[in-house]
């Protein structure tokens, strides 16, 4: 997933190693770069039908809600845009190049998700990048997994994509940490949690050249090229990891970023620096201004 994972759990300490094993299952499945993972196997297979994995149809069908629920800010399909602007691979291994032609995402309209029998068509030069949302269901999954397996408590923590469920050690709630986007080592408040998800979204990360030009990893579907709005960073808290980084993502992109947040929760950094939040955040960035 191209990032650390951290994992805290209430319960013997065998859980964590069933943690470590099903996080790499789900990234075998999942990653875009692994030519034998099930994603691959989509994008590779044009309308052809592939039979995937119970946890794939589970992401593809997140995919297709989150698309529609935002209408196409939220954008799997931004895949072939995300090559086209030079994020061909491990962000550890992009060499500057030229650039080359980005459009706008095709979108999922045409997606067909057979659970009964575990098959997935994609329209027909329709290839996919869960991204995000890949991090946050893996976070999802593994902390319920944890959970029916005797934990008393876990926090999953998949590259910034926060799941938490029951309580921390001691029985309180978990202590998440907002980071201050433009400084690491500086928090914008923090949060107390018993059950739910926080994630972040910022294009101040997974930065590269290209043509000559600073690239980032946060594309604008409607355009197929790198977001260029004021907002860098968004951090949504909501009940489940996959949807806080759905709206993280979609507040990013949005012109208006507060525009149908629904039921989540949203801190949001322009390029000045400046930081918002909904109303029931505003007391948590007040306090640790104070």
């Amino acid at each position: 997933m191209g990032s650390s994972a951290h994992v805290v759990v209430r319960g013997d300490a065998d859980l964590v190693d069933r943690a470590v094993a099903r996080v790499g299952e789900l990234e075998a499945r999942w990653s875009r770069f692994l030519p034998a993972s099930e994603i691959s196997a989509l994008n590779r297979a044009g309308r052809r039908p592939v039979v995937v994995s119970s946890d794939t149809v589970r992401l593809v069908q997140h995919c297709v809600h989150a698309w529609r629920a935002t209408r196409g800010l939220f954008d799997p399909t931004v895949h072939d845009a995300m090559v086209a602007n030079g994020y061909d691979r491990d962000l550890a291994e992009i060499e500057p190049g030229a650039a080359t032609l980005s459009t706008r995402s095709p979108g999922l309209a045409g997606a067909v998700v057979d659970e009964s029998s575990n098959l997935v068509w994609l329209p027909n030069g329709v290839r996919i990048d869960p991204g995000g949302l890949g991090k946050g269901l893996a976070a999802d999954i593994v902390s319920a997994g944890l959970i029916d397996a005797g934990a008393s408590g876990v926090m999953v923590n998949l590259g910034g994509d926060i799941r938490v469920r029951a309580d921390a050690p001691r029985g309180e709630p978990w202590s998440i940490n907002l980071e201050d986007p433009f400084d690491p080592t500086a928090s914008l408040g923090g949060l107390a949690l018993h059950d739910g998800a926080v994630a972040t979204s910022s294009r101040l990360r997974r930065r590269w050249k290209q043509c000559c030009e600073d690239r980032h990893h946060v594309v604008d579907p409607r355009t197929g090229r790198p977001t260029r709005n004021p907002t860098v960073a968004v951090t949504a808290v909501a009940p489940s990891a996959w949807w806080a980084e759905v709206q993280a993502t979609r507040a990013l992109v949005a012109p208006e970023p507060f525009a149908a947040a629904g039921d989540v929760s949203l801190v949001v950094t322009d390029e000045s620096g400046r930081v918002r939040a909904t109303d029931d955040l505003e007391e948590v960035l007040r306090c640790s201004a104070h």
